[in-house]
C-alpha cells in the first residue's frame, strides 16, 4: 500500500483556520446587518404612518371644531338680554300678573 507524506506548516494552518473563522463572522454579522437595517426602516415606515394618521384626524377635529363654533348654538338663553338691577334686601317687584309680591 502506497503511502503519502504530507507535511503541513502549523502557522500556515493556524492563518487559515482564522482566515476562514473571521471571514464566517463578516459575513454573518453583514447578514445580520442588513436584516437589522430592513427592520428598521419598516419601523420607520410605520412610526410615519402612524404620524400622518395623526395628524389628519387631528386635522378633521379642528376642522369640526370650527365648524361647531362657526354655527349658531342651538341653545336658547333663559334670561332675558336686558339687564335688570339687582334687588336690595326687603323689596319686592311687581309679578308679571300686574301683582306685588305682598299678601
Amino acid at each position: 500500500m502506497p503511502t503519502f507524506d504530507i507535511s503541513i506548516n502549523i502557522y500556515i494552518f493556524l492563518l487559515i483556520i482564522v482566515t476562514a473563522a473571521l471571514a464566517g463572522f463578516l459575513l454573518k454579522g453583514s447578514r445580520k446587518l442588513v436584516k437589522k437595517d430592513r427592520q428598521i426602516k419598516e419601523l420607520e415606515q410605520e412610526l410615519v404612518q402612524a404620524h400622518a394618521e395623526l395628524l389628519e384626524s387631528q386635522k378633521e377635529f379642528c376642522d369640526l371644531e370650527s365648524r361647531v363654533r362657526e354655527t349658531p348654538s342651538p341653545v336658547i338663553t333663559m334670561k332675558n338680554s336686558k339687564e335688570e338691577p339687582p334687588q336690595k334686601p326687603g323689596e319686592q317687584r311687581d309679578r308679571p300678573t300686574g301683582t306685588t309680591g305682598t299678601d
